[in-house]
This record gives structure tokens, sequence and C-alpha cells, in this order.
């Protein structure tokens, strides 16, 4: 189908086209206002997929408040809203970090919000939260003095992150296929963070650039796709 099409071009303008561009113009500190509009065209990617996949929705039930495929795949508001929000973060973490992190914390929120009003939560994820939390801080808490006064912002985006991976990881078992992207999309976005982390705590770049943003930005893709495709492929 040509939305096969559709897939492969966004996903390939976006990592072989504006995130290279994007990259270029971050090394060489110039061109402030073009390097920010191309961070936020690669967000508006995913939130165009997602867009469509819920207007395509829409104009099949005529019903927003109970989006529903014909797989009863239940969707909402939520990615796509927390897709927005991530879009105005990728601008404002360039201009002020803390509020763009802040901005963050709101987007995932939505995603947690997301993720459990499409599959029934599973108490594994009580489980992988604890681990992973546990893991989190003790990795982590070794640099409590270079976190300085954002420590306490750091601890809580951490946990919220976590919480996502751990919903995000038991969808592909409770709902089988349809949850494998949605998955793909917490795994990505939970190690971009945490490799963001890593640079902002050494203050230098311990990990590329294009490391971490490639997996922040395919992992927004695959949230917008995880409306997209089961609509638009009458899943």
């Amino acid at each position: 189908m040509y939305y096969f099409a559709f897939i492969a071009f966004g996903a390939a303008m976006m990592q072989f086209l504006l995130l290279p561009i994007y990259i270029r113009l971050k090394n060489k500190q110039r061109f402030a206002p073009l390097k920010i509009a191309i961070k936020g065209c690669m967000t508006l990617i995913a939130v165009c997929f997602c867009a469509y996949g819920i207007f395509k929705l829409y104009s099949v039930t005529g019903d927003f408040k109970n989006l529903v495929t014909p797989a009863g795949y239940q969707t909402n508001l939520f990615v796509l809203i927390g897709l927005c929000i991530c879009m105005v973060a990728d601008i404002m973490l360039v201009i002020c970090f803390p509020v763009g992190m802040l901005l963050f914390l709101c987007g995932h929120i939505c995603y947690i919000t997301y993720f459990l009003k499409i599959a029934p939560f599973s108490p594994i994820s009580i489980i992988i939260f604890v681990i992973a939390s546990i893991i989190a801080c003790f990795y982590y808490g070794r640099f409590r003095d270079k976190m300085g006064k954002l420590m306490v912002a750091y601890y809580v985006y951490g946990f919220v992150i976590i919480g996502t991976l751990s919903l995000g990881l038991m969808l592909p078992f409770t709902l089988g296929p349809y949850g494998v992207v949605p998955a793909i999309a917490a795994v990505l976005l939970v190690i971009s963070d945490f490799m963001l982390a890593i640079n902002k705590i050494y203050k230098r770049k311990v990990l590329s650039d294009l490391m971490y943003l490639g997996y922040y930005f395919t992992g927004q893709f695959f949230l917008g796709l995880s409306v997209f495709v089961p609509i638009v492929f009458n899943l």
C-alpha cells in the first residue's frame, strides 16, 4: 500500500536529511533560528502521522470521545498532545534547558496515560519499575554533586521515564502485535533520555549527538506510528 511509502518517506526525511543538518548546525553553534526550526520539524513529522491517524479514525467513528479502531485498539488524543508538548520542548531545550525538561516531563505523563488507556495494567510493570529505578539510582547516585540544583528534577524526571519504560515493555504481551510499535517507542525514548542525562552530568559530549538524538526522534516517530498504523491499515 502507498501508506508504506509515506512511512518510509517520513523516516528518511527525519534520519537522513533533517537530523544530519541539525547536528551540523548544532556543532557550528550558528544559525540558531534555523537550527531550532529543523529540530521542531523532526518531531512535527511524528505529530503529522499521529494526527492523520486520529482524523482518519474520526471520519469513520464521528466521535472523538471514544476513538476505537475495528480491532478494538483504543486510542485518544493523549499521544498527540504528548508529541505536541515534546515538539515545543525540543525548542525550549535549546533556549532554556530546565523549562524544556519540565515540558518533556509533561509529555511523558501523556504517554503514560496513553499506555494505561490502550492496555490493561500488568503487575509485572511494577517489578520492572522497581528494578530499573534501583539500577538508575545506583548509577546516577554517584553524580549528585554534578547535578547541582537540578538533582531533584533529574530524579523526578528519571522515575517518570522509567514509568514510561515499565508500562511500554508490557504492551506486546497485553496487546499482542499492536503493542510492539509503542513498546519500541518507549524503549528508544528512555535510552535517549538517559544518554542525554550522561552528557549533561559530565558537561561534555560523552555520547555523540547522533546517538541520543537518533534514538529520541525515532522513538517519537514510532509513537506517531502507534496511532497511524493500526488505523490506516485497518488492523
